[in-house]
């Protein structure tokens, strides 16, 4: 394994691994997928595997039977959009695998049931809200026409879909999250020109929508964070500035914190409360990503950078960082970079 180390606090490691096994011929090394119950699970080629957290080891845990040897090339699977885009285990029996197309549920290792995504490849990492007995999650496309966009519950054990919520004023769905306080309660972002980008609280139980904000790309978000009573967020704006900003959940302010270079997707927090957002290279005339921290989610300051690769944005994609899931578990914080390399 090749780690390399930064710091993201005078005592708190980051340990990060860099995503290919050899750079001159571009094979997949593994992406960190999740922590679950002292395992690190990681995904590479057609291949999920585990081990221990403090161990070396790796060792095989299932293999998808969907995908083939050419996934373990990291530009086959960023050409074509292919590979494992997420993984997720619901709880010790039930496994979840995010491919283009489908979500595909196992039992024990097994098949359980498959999700046809109809509309684009995929969700986006923060699209889909894994719970107990089902999914809640909303496609991700183009929607050049803006055709009405649906919120879906899925119960992978009867393999049955229903519509939840319907919008009609957006271009597609950005996350749907969890309520840290209320299982009820989940908080829907969506996009992209001002007018679609907003954000949304919504009650699983009585089918009920709150809007937060919306209306300019302040309100353009891939994911969020919840610290307390706040909302916060890197605005996922590539066309104007963009800042964090966070949300008084109890009062209804809005805050821009800190400006920062280019658009932000995906955020997390460790065990010990440190708040972590990464921006995107989406911009050829931008050529890094950046790793932002915050112990009080007020004061925010870049931590580490990466360079952006030499292969082209609109045909192996954006370069992106991204977090296990289930961080908030770990002390040391697991990155994912994708079309980026260390500086």
């Amino acid at each position: 394994m090749n780690y390399s180390q930064i710091m993201c606090s005078k005592n708190t490691p980051i340990n990060y691994e860099q995503k290919f096994l050899e750079k001159k011929v571009f094979i997949l090394k593994k992406y960190y997928e999740m922590y679950y119950k002292g395992y690190i699970y990681a995904s590479s080629g057609n291949k999920i595997f585990r081990k221990k957290l403090n161990d070396e080891k790796w060792e095989s845990y299932m293999k998808i039977e969907d995908l083939s040897i050419l996934n373990y090339f990291d530009l086959y699977n960023r050409l074509l959009r292919e590979g494992i885009h997420n993984f997720y285990k619901v709880d010790d029996e039930i496994d979840a695998v995010v491919l283009k197309g489908q979500i595909v549920f196992y039992k024990n290792r097994k098949l359980l049931n498959r999700l046809i995504i109809e509309k684009g490849s995929k969700p986006l990492k923060n699209g889909v809200l894994f719970q107990q007995d089902r999914i809640i999650y909303s496609e991700y496309y183009n929607n050049k026409n803006r055709e009405p966009v649906h919120v879906y519950e899925y119960d992978f054990y009867k393999n049955k879909r229903s519509i939840i919520y319907t919008f009609t004023n957006i271009r597609h769905v950005h996350f749907i999250q969890q309520d840290k306080t209320d299982g009820n309660i989940v908080y829907i972002g969506t996009g992209d020109l001002d007018n679609e980008s907003g954000i949304y609280k919504f009650d699983l139980k009585n089918r009920e929508i709150e809007e937060i904000g919306r209306g300019s790309q302040v309100w353009r978000a891939v994911s969020i964070l919840q610290f307390g009573n706040y909302l916060i967020w890197g605005m996922d704006s590539p066309e104007e500035d963009a800042y964090i900003v966070r949300y008084n959940l109890n009062n209804g302010k809005l805050e821009k914190l800190k400006k920062i270079e280019g658009p932000a997707y995906y955020s997390t927090i460790n065990r010990r409360g440190i708040m972590f957002i990464g921006t995107t290279v989406e911009n050829r005339k931008k050529h890094k990503a950046i790793v932002y921290k915050s112990e009080d989610g007020i004061k925010w300051e870049a931590t580490k950078e990466y360079k952006k690769d030499i292969f082209h944005l609109k045909y192996f994609g954006f370069g992106k960082i991204s977090f296990i899931n289930n961080q908030e578990e770990l002390e040391e914080l697991y990155i994912n970079l994708v079309g980026l390399k260390d500086v």
